[in-house]
């Protein structure tokens, strides 16, 4: 059903009050645009490694249940209260979580769920193909929740979000860890990023067991600073229990800010990079004058290290996006520059790992600074530093993807837009691990990674719904 990333396959083998509002209507929504990736979308084809290819069969026709519409709004005061006792409890990027996690578990336990938490640590994983060093760097332990249906054959599906936050940055005009509604809006840390998508898969999760509808697996864990503190474990050991899912949903939205008028299918293949240069300056001509020194006899280590970045555009990182964002070079005007410093990012796509990228890309190096000559010679080093992440889509026009896309239109009004340009997106674990189609989806919001962090309470209740009708469309 699903083709492996065969590059990756072949390293894995190496290695609660709230006012009572008015029945929701679909939302107006801006009109789709067309949003061009360029490889991705000029050739989405099956065979494209590193990409899910899933049958193109059609959904039986479902038409959409304004019932779970309204069990979704019934359900607005206790998704609202559950938001806000996420909200409450402390759990930035790099803590454990397990304070906001018994939350989760307690919700769950009211569930037909067999809930199974784990304290994770990332260095466990370091030689992993997916593995991302952990920002900011810390080994835990973190915990991270399963929940599995108790039941002979459970749905084939699971959904997950992230019970991380970011830190609180100085802004601040509402108090981040008390939700504060101003209008539509649920102001508070972790508001869409990403406790609202907790909140909400877990109301899905109720909503469902009501109905006797298939129960995904569902999951909270881990997701900022690259995954690895939380969704490369619980993937892994998915992975290695040969446990399969048929399809996932990922519960955040986009970062572009238009909430579930953007689903995420694409993680941008992206390696963050230092290059460092050193050169040579000759004899000075004058005592105590470095920039007497002859410019011919010296090596230009900044004239060397853009060489060096021109050069692996044309080998190691042919075909992908390279910016070198940052240069410097030098200590003085007037003299050969000894030294040149240089930060690139490298956005890619096909089956190489990040690491593969990485060893070929230092080969290349080493070999163009030794053809540059000169004695005493140039010495570089190319180490990665900053995103390392790996390359992984879904057909926007697949069974799966169809499924989420009808939920979506059906629920707001408006189908939504392929969003395939973010980088270090969580989907990628179960494309590359588990050859399972994944999709980031979520409520509208803003402010995701600074002061005054808000969700749309009204899309809020939305989510619900369509978490609820995917599990319906893709179960059918």
């Amino acid at each position: 059903m699903v083709k492996a990333a065969r590059g990756y396959r072949s390293a894995l083998r190496n290695s609660r009050s709230a006012t009572p509002r008015t029945k929701l209507a679909p939302m107006s929504r801006r009109a789709p645009q067309r949003i061009s990736r360029r490889a991705f979308q000029r050739s989405a084809a099956a065979t494209a490694v590193g990409i899910v290819a899933v049958p193109g069969n059609v959904f039986a026709a479902v038409p959409i249940a304004q019932s779970t519409l309204e069990r979704s709004e019934a359900r607005r005061e206790e998704l609202v209260e559950l938001l806000k006792r996420l909200v409450a409890v402390r759990s930035q990027s790099g803590e454990s979580a397990e304070e906001a996690q018994a939350i989760v578990t307690d919700y769950l336990g009211g569930l037909p769920y067999s809930v199974e938490p784990s304290a994770d640590v990332p260095s466990r994983l370091s030689d992993h193909p997916e593995f991302m060093p952990p920002n900011p760097p810390g080994d835990g332990p973190f915990v991270n929740v399963v929940a599995v249906p108790r039941m002979n054959r459970p749905a084939p599906f699971g959904v997950f979000a992230h019970i991380d936050t970011e830190a609180v940055y100085d802004g601040w005009t509402t108090d981040p860890y008390a939700m504060t509604r101003v209008g539509k809006r649920l102001y508070g840390l972790g508001s869409a990023d990403d406790k609202g998508g907790i909140a909400a898969m877990l109301v899905a999760a109720s909503i469902l067991a009501e109905q006797r509808g298939p129960l995904p697996t569902v999951m909270s864990l881990h997701g900022k600073g690259g995954g690895s503190r939380g969704s490369l474990p619980v993937f892994e050991r998915f992975a290695r229990r040969g446990t399969r899912f048929d399809a996932m949903l990922y519960s955040h939205p986009a970062e572009t800010g238009h909430g579930l008028a953007d689903v995420k299918n694409v993680v941008q293949g992206s390696l963050d990079l230092t290059l460092e240069v050193t050169g040579w300056r000759g004899e000075p001509l004058e005592m105590g004058g470095p920039e007497s020194a002859p410019y011919d006899t010296g090596g230009d280590a900044v004239r060397a290290a853009w060489s060096v970045i021109e050069r692996l555009r044309q080998t190691a990182f042919a075909g992908q996006l390279v910016n070198a964002g940052e240069f410097r070079g030098g200590d003085r005007v007037g003299a050969v520059p000894e030294t040149a410093r240089a930060r690139i990012r490298v956005l890619f796509e096909g089956d190489a790992t990040w690491r593969e990228l990485l060893a070929n890309a230092q080969q290349d190096m080493d070999r163009h600074l030794a053809d540059l000559g000169g004695e005493p010679g140039y010495s570089g080093t190319l180490v990665q530093d900053g995103l390392a992440t790996n390359f992984g889509a879904v057909r926007w026009d697949s069974t799966w993807a169809r499924g989420v896309r009808d939920a979506i239109g059906d629920v707001t009004g408006t189908p939504p837009n392929a969003y395939p340009n973010h980088y270090a997106g969580d989907i990628r674990y179960p494309i590359r691990l588990l050859d399972a189609p994944a999709f980031g989806i979520g409520s509208l919001g803003g402010n995701f990674y600074g002061p005054n962090e808000w969700v749309d309470e009204d899309d809020l209740v939305r989510l619900v719904a369509v978490i609820v009708e995917t599990m319906h469309r893709w179960a059918a």
